[in-house]
């Protein structure tokens, strides 16, 4: 468990080698560009429009990209998506010098581009001709039983007419206002929740007429085709049939230019790589034939880079030098193993400062612990550890999920150690080494009891070695008097705590405890009552050192309500038994029910099992849930509260952080 010493570099070279410096650089993966303060440096207007012309490939092929998936993804269940496409989701592998070539294939693909574009514009206008007609055939439903042309209402010389829709209701009034009038008249196609009228008056009562319509929201056909509405939307359906098949015939052809995706996501991050370079040459000092480079790198590479960079030109020089204490270097973490496992759960929170103390081989072993402590099931350990191992071995990225699947393996052997420890195989009981809690009447209370107190102790023991390592955090930054007063103290006040109260709370619940045990904390109850004093009373005095006047005191206040925080904190491991209790609950009950069903015979054989099966599924889905979310809960917020800064960045080289493609040594 360590973060890495990084050593400050510094890099002058010629500008015209410039681009073979960054990709030497690139090629180590190991230093990390820095901008520089200076804000009279200036970009080239070359480096500028070149950066433009750049990002707009880039852009261009990302749109392609995301185009062709797209269509891949609507074609997976169509006859003709192609069998040599079904690998193109997985990892894109390459080695440098194939990556660093890409700009070769550049023209090919960039016809490719083009035909892509070409496609995505006829499938917008398809899919927007496409709406347009799907519309105009909904305003056309009204006018479906209209058997004659629409162009044919019109007005004459002594009427006015109009065709439209109304509301029911309004139907029934506009009807009343027409009889009253005997130069009106009206008619009626359909009555629906819209019907469907024509209104005919004559010039001396239409005014009055279609006033009284428009009142009551009469919408006037607008379509003046000359065919009926019926034959229109056949027209129109046609048309509809042709759009689709506009779509159909883009999406075989996408599909038949897909083998390109693979290498379209390689050039993407090329191009990506490439503007990085230009955007990091932005803030480079320069004379007229010079740049200088900043950056971090390890201080164990130092010579490896050197080399890589003589590899490439000798016209250089290169200064190294250690970072200043109020410089914050990026932060690389070098764990293997467990702890390094364990740098996804911590990353998601923070990343460690760089001149802290790194947690993570710790912070394994207690959301380990956790871990286990909930599921605590052989059953379900050995199949998170075994599906575990068989997606480790598939997966060939260390991205992120893969960072996740070492942790439930992991957890998964956690599981079945804590499973064995409660006798427990998919909820069945086989035998009892540590007490079980589901059981009921006396002894089930006692067992609650025993782990629900467990639980707390454990969380008390965490929150400890959390003061301990706010102590080391401190004396690493030379700050003695914070590392005594505001770690040291509370671990003297938690171990008091635990000595002072140990008998007394095993009393008070009726907890059997060995003689031996027994005796130790009765002796140790004073001292523990001392050192628990001692420690309030030191936090107390001391919490207001910084402070002046009235801050001195009403800080050391502070310090006592900070034992409220404490117990809070402590309380809040209660979860792990809750958890732990519920998921054994659970699978128990399953269990019943489907030992219930077979005990019926017949089909109970097969839907007794099948119960089973879907409840242990559901139950192990809902605990690994359970178990990592609030984990990582008692990680962050009562054990990292103690003592971790985090607010690290994480250590990012040259060219590393690529959207597609993985780089192979």
């Amino acid at each position: 468990m360590a973060i890495v010493k990084m050593s400050k570099m510094k890099l002058t070279g010629l500008s015209y080698e410039k681009e073979k410096l960054l990709n030497a650089l690139h090629k180590t993966q190991l230093v990390e560009l820095k901008c520089t303060e200076d804000d009279s440096v200036k970009p080239d207007a070359a480096d500028e429009n070149l950066k433009n012309e750049v990002a707009e490939k880039l852009a261009r092929t990302e749109r392609s990209i995301a185009f062709i998936t797209e269509q891949l993804d609507r074609a997976k269940k169509q006859d003709y998506y192609p069998k040599e496409n079904s690998g193109l989701s997985d990892d894109i592998l390459i080695s440098y010098d194939d990556f660093m070539s890409t700009s070769g294939n550049e023209v090919e693909l960039f016809y490719v581009i083009e035909k892509m574009e070409e496609y995505s514009r006829r499938l917008t206008d398809a899919r927007s001709r496409r709406v347009k007609l799907k519309n105009m055939i909904s305003q056309l439903e009204p006018y479906l039983y209209v058997d004659d042309k629409l162009s044919g209402f019109k007005d004459t010389a002594n009427t006015k007419c109009a065709l439209g829709t109304i509301g029911d209701t309004a139907l029934e009034q506009l009807k009343n206002f027409i009889e009253g009038e005997p130069l009106a008249d009206l008619t009626v196609f359909s009555r629906e929740r819209q019907c469907t009228i024509l209104i005919v008056a004559h010039n001396e009562c239409a005014e009055a007429v279609f006033k009284k319509a428009n009142e009551l929201s009469f919408a006037k056909c607008t379509f003046n085709f000359d065919r009926t509405a019926r034959e229109e939307v056949v027209a129109l359906n046609k048309e509809l049939v042709r759009c689709k098949s506009i779509e159909k015939d883009v999406n075989k052809k996408v599909c038949g230019k897909s083998g390109n995706l693979r290498n379209l996501k390689i050039l993407a991050d090329f191009y990506a790589f490439q503007l990085e370079k230009l955007n990091a040459s932005e803030k480079f000092g320069r004379t007229a034939s010079t740049f200088t480079l900043s950056g971090y790198l390890p201080e164990e590479e130092i010579s490896r880079v050197k080399n890589a960079v003589y590899d490439a030109t000798e016209a250089v020089v290169m200064e190294f030098t250690a970072p200043a204490e109020d410089e914050t270097p990026p932060t690389l973490l070098k764990n293997k193993g467990p702890a390094k496992a364990a740098e996804f759960v911590t990353n998601m929170y923070s990343a460690p400062d760089y001149r802290e103390f790194d947690p993570n081989g710790i912070v394994f072993i207690f959301f380990m612990i956790f871990f286990g402590l909930i599921m605590a099931d052989v059953g379900y350990g050995v199949l998170l550890l075994v599906g575990g191992l068989v997606l480790l071995k598939r997966l060939k990225i260390d991205n992120g999920f893969k960072k996740l699947v070492y942790i439930i393996t992991y957890g998964g052997a956690f599981t079945i150690l804590f499973g064995l420890l409660f006798g427990s195989v998919f909820g069945f009981s086989m035998y009892k080494f540590l007490p079980d809690p589901t059981l009921s009447g006396e002894e089930g209370r006692i067992n609650v009891l025993i782990i629900l107190l467990g639980c707390l102790a454990l969380g008390l023991f965490q929150i400890t070695v959390g003061y301990i390592l706010k102590a080391v955090n401190c004396f690493r930054q030379k700050q003695f008097a914070d590392g005594i007063f505001d770690g040291l103290t509370w671990v003297l006040f938690n171990v008091g705590l635990f000595f002072a109260v140990f008998n007394f709370l095993t009393q008070y619940f009726g907890i059997t405890v060995a003689p031996g045990v027994k005796n130790f904390f009765d002796v140790m109850a004073l001292p523990g009552v001392i050192m628990l004093g001692i420690g309030l009373f030191v936090a107390m005095v001391t919490a207001g050192r910084k402070e002046k006047l009235l801050g001195k005191f009403t800080k050391g206040f502070g310090a006592v309500y900070g034992i409220i925080n404490l117990l809070s904190d402590v309380l809040s491991y209660a979860r792990l038994f809750g958890l732990m209790l519920s998921g054994m609950i659970i699978a128990q009950q399953f269990n019943g029910i489907g030992l219930d069903i077979i005990a019926v015979g017949g089909l109970g054989y097969i839907f007794g099992p099948l119960v089973m099966l879907i409840g242990h599924s559901f139950n192990i889905a809902m605990g690994v849930l359970g178990a990592y979310v609030h984990d990582c809960r008692l990680q962050y917020i009562e054990f990292f509260s103690k003592f971790y800064a985090g607010e690290g960045e994480l250590f990012t080289p040259l060219g590393s952080q690529f959207k597609f493609i993985h780089l192979t040594k």
